[in-house]
């Protein structure tokens, strides 16, 4: 209970006179039963006719922390009673008067003991106040370090990064406002980035300053900070009635230094001083902030050269596709030629022939150039079934059967007693194996023994190795074998050149193939070992296997084509060709209104389109003829030097029905001829 341990009356009271608390002695004094009953009681009403009294007292004591001593009429019947006043203050700084109330002959030394106890109580609860403020700036403190770091690490930019800092000096620290400029590349001038508290605008005065202008830009130029708890006075801050007028007291600001440039500076006014550990972690957060500049800067420069290599990377796809188209357009003639020379049965067979493989040997080099490039972006899609191992293996076989021949090689082929199986694309497959082949010809010589071998190893694999007893592979080169455009200096002495791209498409369309392929060598004049490792599936069950069907008797219809180019060669050649193979009529076009005008009037069974055409090109001439005619028995083929996925889509959609790229071989115009289309019962 409230101070009944003392003697005397003691009232806590509200400066307006209510009572908050009493002890047992004042509510006997005032006529109540129990000291609960004083509790929100109004003073000025209890001191019945001295109330007038009561309020100067009140008044008086409220304003001095010295005692206060005046005279109260309480009780029934009245009598005059000495009040002594003290002031006093809790742990919430709330005001609160303390009276002692008793008769007027009491002497008040006993009085004086229980003001000396409240004033100690006034010491302690002043040190605790104190004590608490101290530690909760610790803490703020403590805790705007942390939440920098955070905001340094976590923000997704750099301005995000640098307006948490600010909102957190403002927040943990008590700042006026706080403010963060940019210096620009040339070290000249200060850019206003973010700005939190009394001000957040980023226009005005000091949005842009330059070097030396201003505390800002002396603290960029001198490099050096600028403390202060005695704003007024301070010459640095140009505006004292400003400075006056909004009560600031300290300035902190701080250069941000990378690499012994100044980037930045970081800038905060106060209306309470910054103490010397605060300063101190200032200065670590604008170090903070001056290494967040350079990872922004680092992470712009990668992405600037991420896209440049972007952008180097699409133009070398464009660059392909276009040469590959360019290198295409000449072929088309040549090819179509010989193929014409050969169907002619003319003299000097061999030596066509020979310029036929050359011609095939360059079509193909385009191609891997192009597929390599493919390979390297993730555009190739592979078109998987279950399929022999030993197919794939003397299909490789017979398309090197020419080279093979030619250099007097022995080949020989080693399989498996059981059918081993792979789920995979045959045609790429067929390309892995060929390439490790041509290579082990490459480099054999004349009369060599190469061999194939496919084992089924355990755990559901199968090996293919290609063995050579050729000049083998130095050792320091057995690590880059399967880089791009790598070649070793054996090929200096073969008359066999091409680009290094081979071996570098063996090992993407293996790995592509979820396997693994390998070189193994001794060292030159050893020979070398080619090994791909592949995963492997079950053979189809019957239900699966398609059933073989006799082939129904048909007759090919008699065909008219119309070829459209803009290469008059090709043209030419292209008409010789399928007059050769057998084509009723054939009629050619150089341009896209020339074309739907010989269609019109020719009725074309078959029509080749030269996607490159001037003026209307081959994409909108194809849409056209669609759109003249509501019969779709004919069959429309893009020819064109563009082969990518996205080329053969593009044609699809523009109404094509094949795609062929440049230059066709005569097997494929063969096919078109053959097509089931022009077939009936």
């Amino acid at each position: 209970m409230f101070a009944n341990a003392f003697k005397e009356a003691l009232l806590l009271v509200l400066p307006d006179g209510t009572i908050r608390a009493g002890n047992q002695q004042a509510a006997a004094i005032i006529g109540v039963d129990d000291q609960a009953q004083l509790r929100h009681r109004d003073l000025n009403c209890i001191a019945l006719q001295s109330a007038s009294r009561v309020k100067d007292l009140l008044k008086l004591a409220r304003r001095t922390s010295d005692e206060t001593i005046g005279s109260i009429d309480l009780g029934e019947p009245a009598q005059a009673y000495r009040v002594i006043a003290r002031r006093t203050m809790n742990a919430d700084g709330r005001v609160f008067l303390l009276l002692r109330i008793e008769p007027q002959h009491i002497a008040t030394r006993q009085f004086a003991a229980l003001n000396d106890k409240f004033d100690q109580l006034n010491r302690e609860i002043a040190r605790r106040r104190s004590a608490e403020m101290q530690l909760r700036t610790e803490r703020d403190v403590a805790e705007f370090g942390r939440d920098i770091g955070i905001a340094l690490v976590q923000s997704r930019g750099l301005e995000e990064a640098l307006a948490k800092c600010t909102d957190l000096m403002v927040d943990r620290l008590g700042a006026a406002f706080a403010r963060i400029w940019l210096a620009n590349e040339e070290q000249t001038e200060l850019k206003l980035t973010v700005s939190s508290g009394l001000y957040t605008h980023l226009d005005g005065q000091h949005s842009r300053i330059r070097f030396g202008d201003y505390k800002i830009g002396r603290i960029a130029a001198a490099q050096q900070a600028h403390v202060t708890n005695r704003v007024l006075g301070d010459g640095e801050i140009h505006d004292q009635q400003w400075a006056k007028r909004e009560g600031m007291i300290a300035f902190a600001g701080y250069p941000l230094i990378d690499e012994g440039k100044a980037v930045g500076v970081m800038a905060m006014f106060s209306r309470h001083p910054v103490s010397e550990s605060v300063a101190s972690l200032l200065e670590s957060v604008a170090n903070g902030i001056a290494l967040r500049i350079r990872k922004q800067s680092i992470e712009d420069g990668l992405a600037r050269q991420t896209e440049a290599l972007r952008e180097a990377d699409r133009r070398k796809d464009e660059f392909l596709a276009m040469l590959s188209h360019e290198l295409r357009n000449p072929l088309v003639p040549v090819r179509s030629g010989l193929d014409l020379l050969v169907l002619s049965e003319t003299e000097h067979q061999d030596a066509i022939r020979m310029m036929q493989r050359q011609v095939e040997h360059l079509v193909r080099l385009i191609d891997d150039l192009l597929d390599v490039s493919r390979i390297m972006r993730g555009k190739v899609e592979l078109r998987r079934q279950r399929v022999p191992v030993a197919q794939l293996v003397e299909h490789a076989r017979d398309m090197l059967r020419h080279t093979v021949d030619q250099t007097g090689h022995q080949v020989t082929v080693r399989l498996p007693e059981q059918s081993v199986w792979v789920d995979a694309d045959p045609v790429r497959l067929t390309q892995v194996i060929e390439n490790l082949l041509k290579n082990a010809c490459k480099y054999t010589d004349f009369g060599g023994e190469i061999s194939v071998t496919v084992t089924k190893e355990d755990g559901d694999w199968v090996s293919i190795s290609v063995e050579d007893n050729g000049v083998g592979i130095d050792q320091d080169l057995l690590p880059q074998v399967f880089d791009l455009f790598t070649q070793s200096n054996r090929t200096l002495e073969r008359s066999q050149g091409g680009l290094g791209i081979g071996l570098t498409l063996v090992k993407n369309m293996v790995e592509m193939h979820g396997g693994t392929v390998s070189v193994a060598s001794d060292g030159l004049g050893t020979g070398s070992t080619f090994t791909v490792r592949l995963p492997c599936c079950s053979a189809p069950s019957d239900s699966e296997a398609l059933a073989v069907r006799p082939a129904s008797r048909t007759t090919p219809i008699p065909l008219r084509v119309l070829a459209v180019d803009d290469n008059r060669a090709a043209r030419l050649m292209m008409e010789k060709i399928f007059e050769k193979l057998g084509a009723q009529a054939v009629a050619t076009a150089e341009d896209g209104p020339s074309a739907l005008k010989k269609f019109s009037s020719f009725g074309p069974n078959l029509v080749l389109l030269d996607i490159g055409l001037p003026g209307m090109d081959g994409y909108e001439l194809a849409r056209r003829i669609r759109q003249s005619t509501t019969d779709h028995s004919f069959l429309l083929v893009a020819l064109t030097g563009y082969g990518q996925q996205e080329d053969r889509l593009k044609s699809k959609v523009a109404g094509f029905d094949e795609h062929l790229v440049k230059p066709p071989s005569i097997d494929q115009l063969r096919e078109l001829l053959s097509h089931p289309r022009f077939n009936r019962t």
